[in-house]
């Protein structure tokens, strides 16, 4: 009896340590990515979104761009355009991880609709909101380098594969994509 206590009692040790690494491994993330984050906020090479390129400067402040590659169309998407894009997605820093990429098939872009709360169009987890709000202000032929701070991207909590089973992006991430505007088609013409 003696012995099945301390077995219990160890037990619940182990998993409070254990969970409390956990914590303090999810806040080194958060704070790692909000350093990386920071970082970008006070280049120079960097611009908000929303004050230099948003039409009437509206839509979330926070979401950060460079200029890789200047497109010479005239027009931007609206919320039910759909978009040919090439893409990835990574964490920040130096040993980047890729999360996402709309290139593995053999550098061959990809449709992604805008809109991604209409039912009748399965798209994948690429859209949250500060990439839909960027994308909506490319014209075609540009290819930036997004970031998207953890709040207007997939916010607090881990996202899964449609199994269930892997973490495609890890909660409080910062992500950082490069994405170039190929084409535009505007809904409900999606042929």
């Amino acid at each position: 009896m003696k012995q099945l206590i301390y077995l219990i009692i160890s037990a619940f040790i182990i998993s409070s340590l254990a969970s409390c690494n956990n914590t303090a491994t999810e806040d080194a993330w958060m704070t790692a990515n909000m350093k990386a984050y920071d970082s970008i906020k006070v280049n120079p090479n960097y611009r908000d979104v929303r004050l230099e390129k948003a039409k009437n400067q509206t839509g979330p402040l926070g979401v950060y761009f460079k200029v890789l590659k200047q497109g010479t169309g005239t027009e931007s998407p609206i919320q039910t355009s759909a978009v040919q894009i090439l893409y990835s997605g990574r964490y920040p820093g130096s040993d980047s991880v890729y999360f996402n990429s709309g290139t593995k098939n053999n550098g061959i872009p990809v449709w992604k609709i805008i809109n991604y709360s209409d039912p009748s169009f399965t798209v994948d987890y690429f859209m949250n909101r500060g990439i839909s709000f960027a994308i909506q202000n490319m014209v075609v032929g540009d290819k930036w380098e997004i970031w998207v701070p953890y709040y207007l991207g997939f916010g607090s909590s881990d996202l899964y594969d449609f199994s269930g089973s892997t973490i495609v992006v890890r909660a409080n991430s910062t992500l950082v994509y490069e994405v170039e505007l190929l084409a535009i088609r505007r809904y409900p013409n999606q042929t």
